[in-house]
């Protein structure tokens, strides 16, 4: 099996394409440099680190699968700070990335 087969991966993905067309499609976002590469960094983490440790042992990719989940615990924080901030609706994103962090840990509980 494929890291790509992954329904965690996929979704990271997905999820990640969605941080970066949320940031394109709101112009006062996305002047703010430092939020803005911090929710990028750590949504593409979660998918780096899913990968990485996909084919590394048993203990190492649960380690990994750990990090991913404390980078989409990451995201939802920084998300719930754009709704503050910005009175940016995330509220169902966040939702998506509760999602997929409970995806991760049942997954990772597989280890």
């Amino acid at each position: 099996m494929k890291v790509d087969d992954l329904v965690i991966y996929q979704k990271a993905l997905e999820l990640t394409t969605k941080i970066y067309r949320l940031i394109e499609a709101n112009s006062l976002l996305k002047k703010d440099y430092s939020l803005c590469d911090q929710i990028k960094r750590a949504s593409v983490s979660i998918a780096t680190n899913i990968s990485e440790g996909y084919f590394r042992s048993r203990k190492q990719t649960k380690n990994y699968l750990e990090i991913a989940a404390g980078s989409t615990n990451e995201v939802i924080t920084l998300l719930k700070i754009i709704n503050k901030v910005y009175n940016i609706k995330t509220d169902s994103l966040q939702d998506e990335f509760i999602i997929l962090c409970k995806q991760i840990n049942s997954f990772s509980s597989s280890f």
